[in-house]
């Protein structure tokens, strides 16, 4: 039997009964604040109890979102319409701020969108400026030339990965430091080219002609690979992904997060992939970035450590790989685990059919260019049960976490469109199951005591989940009252 919600403050429906929003809290050990979430063009601020205390709505369809500590949002937006040659999951087109009123203060966009697309994340600095994720498309004689090989190019182009750190100006945003790819490679297939040299002696540079079997699709659901001897799923889901891309996709690695660490003045990376988290410096100038000296690290934008997949430098076998399309690597500040690595590690079928949100020690120093096994971070906790055990999920693509100050973590099942906080000990305290479902065109919500259901080209899925407690400084002088529930 349905739920009835006759009143906009206070809900009817007792959380046993309740199927979608919030459907368990314990407020004894959750921790107190709001939690922000986006779906199509709509961005929720949310309570404790699912109810809205703000909104805010976009032309374009929005992927992931941010609260400044002024109050504004920082969020990006979908160009996909025009962007006809960056057709990809997570592609963007615009990073922009807009006040808590939703009014314009700046927006940011690459040109021309047919060579240089944003895309997946965006992260605000203290300095005010913002880093943003950028794919460059390039040619097949641009990759020839450094050092791919032919049979990797079947598209004849590729996206290399570049961030970009922008600063607000005017109604715009300019360019004031770059990091890519493309500066730090090395190859042992054209003896002619610069960077040929040994792949495994040099960790600190990426393979170019590293590229995953099948593509995406084929990281995400390994039975591809196997077409031919058509092995049989017993667990009967079907990953995303069920079609084989070529090996060498445009898309190359997939890189798909990225986060800042003050402290260390690094840039972490998701390459999604080759299954690795990649650091590189911060503290250079743009003439640093793209050479292999300088920088509070002395290594200018050469990576100054990877973990997740140790076969990409060579320096390990493809059994010894911890990381599965991992999503929204962050090194803790401000929180129990304080200087540790917390990433979402989706899994792949069929071997890794599962999701773990984990947190890592790094080592004290992030080097990786002494010769011999790389340094291992080592896990620490883990939340997340193998399959078949009591509160395993299992998340193939987006998802995120969050190390919240009372030690708890939020961790965003992202294809589910569930959001759940667990304490240290692995008890949830909080669940919440998005009943948004919107585009550009419309908005659905799903019905309290019924089941959630998408029509064609709609879906339930969060790319990420943001909490912030109640003394968050960008709630200060703002009204916070709630508003309504988003279940029908």
């Amino acid at each position: 039997v349905a739920c009835s919600l006759p009143s906009m403050f206070q809900s009817s429906c007792p959380l046993e009964k309740r199927t979608v929003g919030v459907v368990h809290r314990d407020d004894d050990k959750l921790l107190a604040g709001y939690t922000l979430i986006c779906n199509g063009c709509e961005t929720y601020l949310l309570d404790e109890d699912g109810r809205v205390v703000h909104e805010w709505r976009s032309s374009r369809e929005v992927f992931t979102a941010r609260i400044l500590p002024n109050g504004n949002l920082l969020r990006d937006g979908s160009d996909n319409a025009d962007a006809v040659c960056f057709q990809a999951g997570g592609a963007a087109g615009y990073v922009e701020e807009v006040t808590w009123d939703n009014e314009l203060v700046w927006s940011f966009a690459m040109q021309p969108n047919t060579k240089h697309l944003t895309h997946h994340d965006v992260c605000p600095l203290p300095n005010g400026n913002v880093l943003v994720m950028v794919w460059d498309r390039l040619t097949k004689d641009q990759w020839i030339a450094a050092g791919r090989r032919p049979d990797l190019l079947p598209h004849n182009e590729a996206w290399a990965d570049t961030i970009l750190e922008i600063k607000p100006e005017g109604k715009s945003a300019k360019i004031v430091w770059r990091w890519s790819i493309m500066d730090h490679l090395i190859q042992d297939f054209e003896s002619s080219k610069s960077n040929y040299g040994d792949v495994a002696a040099h960790p600190e540079l990426f393979d170019i002609n590293f590229c995953a079997p099948l593509g995406k699709p084929g990281v995400r659901n390994r039975d591809l690979l196997y077409e031919k001897t058509k092995r049989t799923n017993p667990s009967g889901q079907k990953p995303i992904g069920m079609s084989a891309a070529p090996t060498g996709e445009k898309d190359w690695n997939h890189s798909n997060g990225l986060s800042y660490d003050p402290v260390l003045d690094i840039i972490a990376i998701s390459l999604c992939n080759p299954g690795e988290v990649i650091f590189v410096d911060h503290s250079t100038t743009t003439a640093e970035a793209a050479g292999h000296s300088g920088g509070k690290h002395g290594r200018g934008g050469d990576i100054l450590y990877r973990v997740g997949n140790p076969a990409v430098s060579r320096r390990g076998g493809r059994t010894e790989q911890t990381l599965f399309s991992q999503h929204s690597p962050q090194i803790i500040r401000d929180a129990p685990g304080e200087g540790n690595l917390l990433l979402f590690n989706n899994g792949r079928a069929p071997d890794r059919q599962w999701s773990t949100v984990e947190e890592h020690k790094l080592p004290e120093k992030l080097g990786i260019h002494e010769p011999g096994p790389l340094p291992a971070a080592q896990p620490v906790w883990e939340f997340g049960p193998s399959q078949g055990k009591s509160g395993s999920f299992y998340c193939t693509h987006i998802s995120a976490c969050q190390r919240l100050p009372n030690g708890n973590t939020l961790i965003c099942q992202g294809p589910l469109a569930i959001v759940i906080e667990v304490t240290p000990k692995g008890e949830e305290v909080w669940r919440y199951v998005s009943p948004v479902c919107s585009t550009e065109s419309m908005v659905i919500f799903a019905r309290q005591g019924g089941q959630r259901i998408a029509p064609a080209g709609c879906s339930f899925s969060l790319f990420r989940a943001t909490k912030y407690g109640r003394e968050f400084e960008g709630f200060k002088g703002r009204a916070l009252e709630p508003q309504r529930y988003l279940e029908a």
